[in-house]
């Protein structure tokens, strides 16, 4: 155990020094061959901790990644970890890379508070990337099954893995070898579930792409997979926040994928995915209809992360807003005040004669008008064209 914790306090120090240092670019100024696109993928486990598959080295010499572009994100946030991805242009030919499964912390003293569940694989693998195509870094980690490979962006396996077997922290698995032919996961432990109410909307995973999204993955690669968004929500910095810009891409029907501005090179990576919309409209009404103010706070803020735009969705939230406008229930009243917001965001004007008149009117909580307020003045500054109003009398 104290070996490999002393493994990961010296990859964590390297990691973070080396944030800094020149690395190599593998596609070299004035290249004019052919190029192929990998991106590292990452896999949160907390608020702390993730679970990152990247590439660390090229022919030998060290290349920016997933775990550089993070550390510098998380300089500065204690023990809170700011995950970003990393996506690099590798030429067209022959090469060997060095792919990384790790567990990673925010801090050092992390890997301490989780010895024997500091899991990490890594090795060589000969790789061709075909010319115009893309690729990302896969793994999986657990105590006694660890591994690392490439698949292409339809997510299937295009290189041997490095595979580590057995207990990682044990002298019986600390040579990793390579494999041919595909990964074979292990089962899961089978376990007793638990059945929970559920307030979210959700589609079935089969039919969402979104469910099959690797967190990590850069702009270029989400519009590969996803086609380009319906729409992009850009979230503004404030002059005292410290965090990276956010956009949120929204694909009708689908749901969005929320884009972290890495610091690393000024890409855009995807760091979390979600499922907002129902196949039916049915589902979406009913579920909004029926939440309490418990419920109704939840989906408040998760619809706000998300990002609501279709014209029969918002007036599910509008309604909503409109019959509880004069609510005490603390939780009810936080979450029709998401919906303000949201609204605010679908930069419309059809809600403009709903959000005067909860302004206006002096029963409403001032919380609620607060945030009304806000919402008609961000659509009013937008100068949008007016439309039909929704008939909330």
């Amino acid at each position: 155990m104290k070996k490999l914790i002393q493994i990961f306090a010296i990859l964590f120090f390297v990691s973070t020094l080396s944030a800094c240092m020149t690395t190599y670019n593998p596609v070299p100024q004035g290249y004019q061959g052919e190029t192929a696109t990998i991106d590292d993928t990452f896999r949160t486990m907390a608020t702390s901790t993730g679970r990152f598959f990247y590439l660390s080295k090229v022919n030998g010499k060290d290349v920016n990644n997933a775990i550089r572009a993070t550390n510098q994100a998380t300089y500065g946030q204690g023990m809170v970890l700011s995950p970003v991805g990393f996506s690099r242009k590798v030429p067209a030919e022959e090469m060997t890379l060095t792919l990384v499964a790790q567990v990673h912390h925010a801090a050092p003293i992390n890997y301490m508070f989780n010895s024997g569940t500091n899991y990490i694989v890594t090795g060589d693998v000969s790789f061709i990337p075909e010319a115009g195509q893309s690729y990302l870094v896969k793994g999986y980690l657990s105590s006694d099954f660890s591994s690392v490979w490439l698949v292409n962006n339809a997510g299937e396996q295009v290189s041997d893995a490095v595979v580590l077997k057995g207990d990682p922290d044990k002298s019986t698995a600390v040579i990793a070898k390579l494999v041919k032919g595909k990964v074979v996961l292990p089962e899961p432990p089978k376990t007793q579930a638990t059945i929970k109410k559920q307030v979210a909307i959700t589609t079935k995973s089969f039919d969402n792409p979104l469910f099959f999204l690797e967190q990590g993955l850069s702009a270029e690669a989400i519009i590969k997979k996803l086609g380009e968004p319906d729409h992009i929500r850009y979230i503004e910095k404030g002059f005292f926040n410290n965090k990276p810009e956010i956009q949120i891409f929204h694909f009708t029907d689908l749901g969005s994928v929320q884009m972290v501005k890495s610091p690393a090179d000024g890409q855009f990576y995807s760091k979390l995915t979600y499922n907002v919309n129902s196949q039916e409209h049915y589902q979406f009404v009913d579920v909004v209809n029926q939440a309490d103010g418990t419920e109704t706070q939840i989906l408040g803020k998760k619809f706000y992360n998300i990002g609501v735009y279709k014209e029969q969705y918002l007036d599910a939230l509008a309604n909503k807003l409109w019959q509880n406008k004069y609510t005490v229930d603390g939780r009810m009243l936080d979450g029709v005040a998401y919906y303000c917001k949201i609204i605010a965001n679908a930069q419309t004007m059809r809600y403009q004669a709903m959000l005067k008149s909860l302004v206006a009117d002096k029963d409403v909580p001032s919380k609620l008008r607060r945030h009304c307020k806000a919402a008609k003045k961000d659509i009013d500054k937008l100068k949008l064209a007016t439309v039909e109003q929704f008939e909330f009398m």
